[in-house]
């Protein structure tokens, strides 16, 4: 029961939300609207609308919610993105349309790329011209067959020429499906498994001539590393290339095109254990050294090589397993910069082989060029 005590509380300037600036005031339960005014704001205008009534000139129908229709709308000043400005007649969606080229030219990009899960050639072929070449010349009875797509006179007349001169037949088609379409190679050959030499033939049990450089690699499993150092050993005139036959990577077909053709020359061996093998080579008078990245290691910059030596390389990361380790003579080292303190395996066998051979000499017959 009210008394004439009570003074009506005195309502602030900012006590309603709807009475600050920029805001629309909220409707109450008893601010219904009058009949005929109904989805109109205060001072009847629509809330809809630009101005004026409901279908008066300015309305707009779709927009919808608490926006002030009086004013200008936020979203026409806008800068469209880049990629959101399309050419007259390109209907194209936004991400295929060429960026920064006339209408009407496509985007083509300058090398193609391999198609999702290209793993090479097959088992059984041999792709790239130096390593066919190579292969026609230095082991023609592998060579089963050749195809030839490549339009390169100079390429053509050479392969023609190496398989005429090895009785191997020639066929000219359309490039094959399992050609590289980032680096077409234009030729191919079908050859038969290679064939791992043995041991006892490499180092028999009377030894080895002065000069014998055998490379020794311990899991290696990427096939490009491997056919890079199998590039350089044939380049450095190794004797021989010795391969563990677990947890490493063995002759491909893609170690052969990388290699571009050393394996028609460098004999490579597959043993079962390693460090056995080493521990054989030692008692037949060959001294093994295996490189490492340890503060206890020799500098290969001044090591004195044995005349008969095998130089083991171990796989980038983990180096020589520990058991192999030693089996070694001794451990050398690369001395770099504090930034870069190691090289990719087969950089560094390069660089191990070219220091190894300028102080055994070359081997009897050996040439550059």
């Amino acid at each position: 029961m009210a008394t004439g005590d009570e003074t009506p509380p005195q309502a602030g300037r900012f006590d309603r939300p709807a009475q600050r600036p920029g805001t629309r005031p909220k409707p109450r339960p008893d601010d219904r609207p009058a009949p005929g005014t109904a989805g109109q704001g205060p001072g009847g205008r629509d809330r809809d609308s630009g101005g004026g009534g409901q279908g008066a000139p300015g309305a707009n129908p779709r927009r919808e919610g608490p926006y002030r229709t009086d004013q200008p709308d936020y979203r026409t000043n806008v800068v469209p993105r880049r990629n959101d400005r399309s050419r007259p007649g390109d209907d194209r969606p936004r991400d295929d349309r060429p960026r920064d080229r006339p209408p009407g030219e496509e985007h083509r990009p300058q090398h193609p790329e391999r198609p999702r899960g290209y793993d090479g050639p097959p088992p059984d072929w041999v792709t790239g011209q130096h390593a066919a070449v190579a292969l026609l010349q230095g082991c023609p009875g592998r060579v089963r067959e050749v195809v030839l797509w490549s339009r390169d006179p100079r390429l053509r007349a050479q392969v023609m020429q190496a398989a005429e001169l090895a009785k191997v037949p020639v066929f000219e088609r359309a490039p094959p499906p399992f050609d590289d379409p980032a680096n077409p190679q234009g030729v191919a050959v079908r050859v038969t498994e290679f064939a791992y030499t043995e041991l006892d033939t490499i180092v028999p049990e009377a030894g080895c001539a002065p000069g014998t450089l055998l490379l020794v690699l311990d899991s290696i499993t990427d096939p490009r590393n491997l056919g890079a150092i199998l590039r350089s050993a044939a380049f450095f005139g190794a004797k021989a290339v010795i391969l563990p036959q677990d947890r490493a990577a063995g002759v491909t077909s893609v170690v052969e095109r990388i290699a571009r053709g050393a394996t028609a020359s460098l004999p490579v061996i597959r043993v079962v254990n390693l460090a056995r093998t080493l521990q054989l080579l030692q008692d037949r008078g060959v001294y093994v050294v295996g490189t490492g990245l340890e503060p206890g290691c020799g500098d290969l910059a001044t090591h004195r090589f044995a005349a008969i030596t095998a130089v083991v390389l171990g796989a980038e990361g983990t180096g020589v397993r520990p058991l192999v380790r030693k089996r070694c003579d001794e451990v050398l080292k690369l001395t770099g910069t504090s930034q870069m303190q190691s090289l990719n395996v087969s950089a560094f066998a390069t660089l191990v082989l070219h220091v190894a051979r300028s102080q055994l000499g070359w081997p009897a017959g050996a040439g550059l060029g």
